[in-house]
């Protein structure tokens, strides 16, 4: 019997037309979801596991925001990987909807990181509001100019965002300085400081709700 509607139209597929950074993140999220989820551990030919997903999505990200910070001769190269990504993405999220179809079974197309358009059961996941990081210290880096930011992992976040002030730190035009980290397990290293000087620095998240707040800042003299 011929399918009723496509596989792939059981997920809101939207996130394929967000802005370079968001869509990233989210095929991040998903390629993260998959790996953690117990029914697809496994795939098909023509199907890509979320380690591959998630490494895609990666790369996609970090071109995206080498383009952002000034490299705008990177800007074909995103926007390959932003095809190459979105294809894997969407041909294993097909994958696990036929599966659905077939074995009619919810949880394969549940917990995957990507919301259903057709509800076959009551949902069991909510979407994630991203919080600001309540747990940070600062401390000097191994070479003079540097700090390391340790802060604790924020649930549902795929980005890091860390911002530093040199001035008023109720002044928003004084944040100049910006990196951003997909992984800060052990601290993450902060680069391009003026010794003698006191900096400010702050955190938000991206996840699939969007960003997060800023968190409070906290403050240290570079050596």
């Amino acid at each position: 019997m011929p399918f009723a509607f496509h596989p792939l139209s059981i997920f809101d597929t939207s996130f394929i037309n967000y802005p370079h950074l968001e869509c990233a993140t989210h095929i991040i999220g998903i390629g993260e979801a998959l790996i953690a989820h117990p029914l697809f551990q496994e795939v098909p030919a023509g199907a890509y596991h979320g380690n591959e997903i998630k490494i895609l999505g990666t790369r996609y990200h970090d071109l995206t925001y080498a383009v952002m910070t000034g490299a705008s001769g990177k800007k074909a190269e995103r926007d390959a990987a932003r095809e190459e990504a979105l294809l894997a993405t969407c041909l294993t999220l097909n994958w696990a909807g036929m599966r659905y179809l077939k074995e009619k079974n919810f949880e394969l197309i549940s917990n995957l990181g990507v919301d259903h358009r057709k509800k076959a059961a009551p949902r069991s996941t909510t979407t994630v509001l991203i919080k600001a990081p309540d747990k940070m210290k600062l401390e000097h880096g191994k070479i003079s100019g540097t700090l390391r930011l340790v802060l604790g992992k924020v649930e549902g976040a795929v980005t890091y965002f860390v911002q530093a002030c040199q001035g008023d730190p109720n002044d928003e035009a004084a944040w100049l300085k910006e990196w951003q980290f997909t992984k800060i397990k052990g601290g993450v290293e902060l680069t391009g400081l003026e010794p003698g000087k006191i900096y400010y620095i702050r955190v938000r998240c991206l996840g699939h709700a969007g960003y997060g707040p800023w968190s409070t800042y906290v403050h240290i003299m570079v050596v």
